[in-house]
């Protein structure tokens, strides 16, 4: 998630000293003091992610009291908000809340809400309110916890692409506006007398110079102009929105099974063809001369990824039967001339929307009756075909500055790289086995570990950032051990093309001595959580746990 838009607030005197004991008289005090932790917080957030937050505390505090004595400043409203959002959503502020993140979204939405009262037409805190409903339904998906449901994340996700629909035609009236008015003062400067002009301005600049000077420091309101840019992140937010929300149907498919799932996918249908060929394609036409190549092709690849959730969503409730066509349309979706395909991000989205089908196909053709595997068009050999195609898009994105200097983007590339090794492996025990799989089963068990290995030391340098992958592809890799133990001793062994089952196996003494210390630092809940998530992805087999 991008990180919320703030309204600025700027000293006019920069150069007086904060008191040390500040009055607070008025709500630009407050203003002034919250500001000031705000900085403070800044400052520790990358180093020190405890003293950061505590700034950030003190800002909300300050925020807070301001609006106990000034309930009617939407200054302080959509600040606090704003603040509020940035903790829940900033990743080494949010690892050092001592409350639910949830807990804390639903007071941010209540902040939001107040501001929104406070002036309903502010482009920003839509913006802003929509950022915290989508965090709100993607929290709810991932942890499921107690009194949320799924419904209750699809419904906060309309309320998101509302909300934005909303920012957008006030941005949309604004640009206008702006466009309206610059072309009349160029107008006005054409046709006015220069010397005179030069003249007055210096003489009022003069002045206002003396002016500025005599006057006490004041706090201004600093609203950025409206550009095709601003357009284009409103757009882009938009088409994220949605693909979290396909993303939420496809998580709660079996909740949402029959006329649920195909009205929220016509609902889908109808929004995206509006935002994506009147909305997108309105704007690149009348200003692809204004935006860069770089924000058209960061537009394209929101659109491509968006597509490819859409897919699954399509595919699992029916509306493509077919494997091939469903290749085909992922194929279009990262083919459009605007996108930059050799990038590492765009190679990195596709490689995912491949594992996706992958995973899709594993799940649609699970209870069918086995085809051969040496038919191209059968799933097995299709799924074989998916995830080598993702694996050589990972290896050219490892290659590609600045993925060679960018230790995040680079070891998620290894930990991809090390799941489709695992995803491959498991063909060599799908229903009939792949026969290549089957017969290279030892190297790409080998093959995992090596790029479990390697993600594990990458994500070991960004230190408190990436301890979570860290731990993940710790986790992963031994697993990996468990796999490579029982090939050397023989285990597991599927002994035909007529096996029908899972037949690998480990015992409870195994999983303890590959992966026990681990446990030991996160917790068996981690544990079990993330093991569950591995059978969910195909990582490893249903029936290969010792529960």
């Amino acid at each position: 998630m991008p990180l919320p838009r703030t309204k600025a607030l700027m000293k006019q005197n920069k150069n007086k000293k904060a008191a040390k004991e500040p009055k607070l008289d008025d709500a630009d005090d407050y203003l002034v003091l919250a500001s000031e932790h705000e900085d403070a917080m800044g400052k520790h957030r990358a180093g020190d992610a405890s003293k950061s937050l505590r700034f950030a505390r003190r800002a909300l505090d300050v925020y807070s009291q301001g609006l106990a004595k000034f309930p009617q400043n939407f200054d302080l409203a959509y600040n606090k908000a704003r603040l509020e959002l940035e903790v829940a959503t900033h990743p080494n502020l949010s690892n050092e809340l001592d409350v639910p993140i949830l807990d804390l979204l639903r007071q941010t939405l209540s902040s939001h809400q107040y501001a929104i009262d406070l002036e309903s037409d502010n482009a920003d805190t839509l913006f802003n309110m929509a950022q915290v409903l989508t965090a709100l339904a993607e929290n709810i998906m991932q942890d499921h916890p107690a009194g949320s449901s799924e419904k209750e994340a699809l419904n906060f996700l309309e309320q998101a692409l509302d909300y934005q629909d909303r920012c957008f035609a006030i941005q949309q009236k604004s640009f206008t506006q702006s466009r309206l008015e610059f072309e009349q003062a160029m107008q006005e400067t054409t046709n006015y007398d220069a010397s005179t002009h030069d003249s007055s301005t210096s003489h009022e600049a003069s002045e206002a110079s003396k002016t500025q000077d005599e006057e006490e420091e004041q706090w201004v309101s600093v609203v950025e102009p409206v550009t095709a840019d601003t357009l284009l992140d409103t757009i882009i937010a938009q088409i994220n929105t949605l693909t979290t929300f396909c993303s939420s149907i496809n998580y709660s498919l079996p909740m949402l099974s029959g006329p649920d799932a195909t009205l929220s996918l016509a609902w889908i249908n109808s929004f995206s063809t509006k935002l994506l060929t009147e909305t997108l394609s309105d704007l690149l036409n009348e200003h692809r001369d204004v935006l860069s190549k770089e924000r058209i092709s960061e537009a394209a690849l929101a659109k491509a990824v968006f597509t490819s959730e859409y897919l699954e969503v399509a595919f699992r409730n029916r509306q493509i039967l077919e494997p091939l066509v469903y290749k085909r349309e992922i194929d279009a979706a990262f083919s459009q001339p605007e996108l930059d395909k050799g990038h590492n991000e765009v190679l990195l989205a596709r490689a995912r929307a491949l594992i996706s089908f992958n995973l899709v196909l594993a799940d649609s053709y699970r209870h069918e009756t086995p085809s051969e595997a040496s038919d191209p068009s059968s799933p097995v050999s299709l799924r074989w075909s998916l995830l080598i195609e993702a694996q050589s898009h990972l290896t050219a994105a490892s290659k590609l500055p600045p993925a060679a200097e960018d230790n995040h983007l680079l070891a998620t590339t290894h930990l991809l790289r090390g799941d489709i090794s695992l995803l491959l492996h498991a063909l060599a025990y799908s229903r009939p086995p792949h026969p290549q799989a089957l017969s290279t089963k030892g190297q790409l068990a080998k093959n995992a570990e090596v790029y479990y290995r390697n993600a594990e030391k990458l994500f070991g340098t960004l230190g408190e950032d990436g301890s979570e992958d860290k731990a993940t592809a710790e986790l992963k890799g031994g697993i990996v051990k468990i796999l490579q133990q029982q090939h050397s001793t023989g285990e597991g062994s599927a002994n035909s093309a007529d096996d029908s089952a899972p037949v690998l196996r480990v015992s409870l003494q195994q999983l303890q001595e590959a992966i026990g210390g681990l446990a030991r630092v996160k917790g068996e809940g981690w544990i079990n959580s993330r093991l569950d998530e591995c059978i969910e992805e195909g990582l490893i087999l249903e029936g290969f746990l010792p529960y």
